[in-house]
């Protein structure tokens, strides 16, 4: 695994930093740049957001970014109103068994062995990691049990979380209260061991090479957020698809563990919520709805027809 791996992709748009942004107990957030611009009015743009039919059925996809500003709300009005047709609402998790389960990400994230991450780190590298994490608030006495992995999405999520950026302003947080307000049936693709494993299943030589990875990008995480903000505002598929590339194409093994596999995992899960008498909406990360291997390439290889849909101000610009 090169040092390239995982960076943005990582917090931005793996599940796990959405748990990790809830429970941490990071710095207070410092007041940051806004996001690349929302596009104008009368832009013609698409939205992070595809519409599925057949049969006389229909079924919403749409892009989530985990972490985000506030900034960025409101949504386009053609997003709450995909959801608002919905009744039924599925994300990557079930969030309260997601919540239950942080004692679960302690434990599986921790030695258990009686070893300490200094014990598995090269001390150059031990000594990088414990310089950032205590400027960042977060003392050594807790990071020493943590395995590298999960250091690695710690020190991610509190940088972010310095840079202005929320769990609790994720699309997902941001739809999952929406949907208990209303009463809607809320189902998760899949479960916390599931996702936890997609981590701990890397090798001890893999999660190092991630930690490292991950310090040395570190003064970079917020601005490439930043731009992978911008992108999935306009619905641009294609960029965010060569980001992804940029980032991890050179590591077709964390592609598989970390997208194809749980996208093709997911396609029988989306199937049956089409075939149900309600609409249905499906809320994952940006990363599984764009590119090759994605769930719409995968959803359009098995027929169905699926198309990106136009913002309010795209359409009126389109004539729509």
């Amino acid at each position: 695994m090169t040092r390239a791996s995982f960076r943005t992709f990582r917090t931005a748009f793996a599940p796990l930093a959405l748990l990790l942004g809830l429970v941490l107990t990071g710095p207070a957030c410092a007041p940051a740049p806004a996001t690349a611009p929302a596009p104008a009015p009368g832009e013609a743009t698409d939205l992070p957001l595809w519409e599925l039919s057949h049969r006389g059925s229909t079924l919403y996809l749409l892009g989530s970014v985990h972490l985000l500003r506030p900034e960025v709300y409101p949504l386009d009005p053609a997003i709450y109103d995909a959801f608002g047709a919905a009744e039924v609402v599925a994300f990557e998790l079930d969030f309260n068994e997601m919540m239950a389960a942080a004692p679960l990400m302690v434990q599986v994230g921790t030695y258990q062995d009686g070893r300490t991450i200094r014990d598995v780190l090269p001390a150059d590298l031990y000594a990088g990691v414990a310089e950032r994490f205590v400027e960042l608030g977060m003392p050594m006495q807790v990071v020493d049990p943590m395995k590298p992995w999960m250091a690695a999405l710690n020190l991610s999520a509190l940088v972010l979380q310095a840079g202005g950026y929320e769990a609790a302003a994720g699309i997902d947080m941001h739809f999952h209260e929406r949907a208990r307000q209303a009463g809607m049936e809320i189902v998760g693709l899949e479960t916390v061991e599931e996702q936890l494993q997609v981590f701990d299943g890397l090798d001890e030589e893999a999660q190092i090479s991630m930690l490292h990875s991950t310090l040395e990008q570190l003064d970079d995480t917020v601005a490439e957020l930043d731009r992978a903000t911008g992108l999935w505002q306009r619905g641009d598929a294609e960029g965010l698809a060569e980001m992804f590339i940029e980032q991890m194409g050179d590591q077709p093994e964390v592609l598989e563990r970390l997208l194809y596999e749980r996208n093709r995992n997911w396609i029988p899960q989306i199937e049956a919520l089409l075939r149900r008498p309600h609409t249905a909406i499906v809320i994952v990360g940006m990363g599984h709805l764009v590119g090759e291997g994605s769930v719409i390439e995968l959803l359009r290889e098995r027929g169905y027809e699926v198309r990106q849909l136009l913002g309010e101000r795209a359409a009126v610009a389109a004539g729509g």
